[in-house]
């Protein structure tokens, strides 16, 4: 009698707990698939000058099913886009904090036959230009240009920035040869566009301290050691 008992027990707490699944799986469901849930609202910057048709796929769809695998597109549409911070406010409203890349460098290639500036982002990816763009420049004014240019001016700027100096005062030539750097008072022949993470810490050390009124010449930078002419 008390094993018969215990089996009953046993099933009725069995049959219980599926109950209780189905039904936590019913009431899943029904969120899911109800207007309730439905994204009706997204809130994002509108002033990025971006082409946020992309963001669009997500608008009536289940705030539940929403996840990174929903914008592909929008970042396929806008390559200066780093990341999404996505939020959700339930019960339908999607928050999206959009993160660019950083913006490098504002640059001029005279070997076009129509030379516009462009503006160059930490990820290679250019664009048009504009006169509000507070950041350094580069002219270029003969070739060629070499794979992984682009790459060395980035590293060259990201190095820079570390020390205090307005990249905003830094303008730089290409001759297809030579990389001259003006800051101020200062002018450097940073020599070949080669090595230039290396470089920026001697640029980016000479321009900060300021004292050198003059031109600088970087001799060479293999090794170790950046070797320096000074005629300051």
């Amino acid at each position: 009698m008390n094993l018969l008992s215990g089996v009953e027990s046993k099933s009725f707490r069995t049959f219980t707990f599926f109950t209780f699944a189905v039904l936590i799986n019913l009431a899943l469901l029904v969120s899911i698939f109800s207007n309730k849930y439905r994204v009706s609202s997204i809130n994002y910057d509108y002033e990025l000058n971006l082409n946020y048709e992309g963001l669009k796929g997500i608008e009536n769809l289940s705030i539940w099913l929403v996840n990174d695998d929903n914008f592909e597109k929008f970042y396929l549409d806008n390559p200066n886009v780093e990341s999404l911070e996505i939020s959700k406010q339930l019960p339908n409203v999607i928050n999206i904090n959009i993160n660019l890349y950083q913006k490098i460098i504002v640059y001029t290639d005279f070997r076009d036959t129509s030379p516009e500036q462009r503006l160059l982002y930490k990820n290679l990816y250019t664009a048009d230009a504009t006169s509000e763009e507070d950041l350094a420049h580069l002219v270029i004014t003969n070739g060629p240009i070499v794979d992984g240019f682009y790459s060395e001016i980035v590293s060259f700027i990201l190095t820079v920035e570390k020390y205090e100096v307005d990249l905003s005062e830094v303008s730089m030539t290409f001759d297809g040869d030579v990389l001259a750097i003006n800051y101020l008072d200062t002018i450097i022949d940073a020599g070949k566009a080669v090595d230039l993470s290396r470089k920026g810490t001697v640029v980016g050390y000479i321009l900060e301290k300021g004292d050198c009124k003059g031109s600088v010449t970087i001799l060479q930078s293999s090794g170790e050691d950046i070797e320096t002419l000074f005629e300051c």
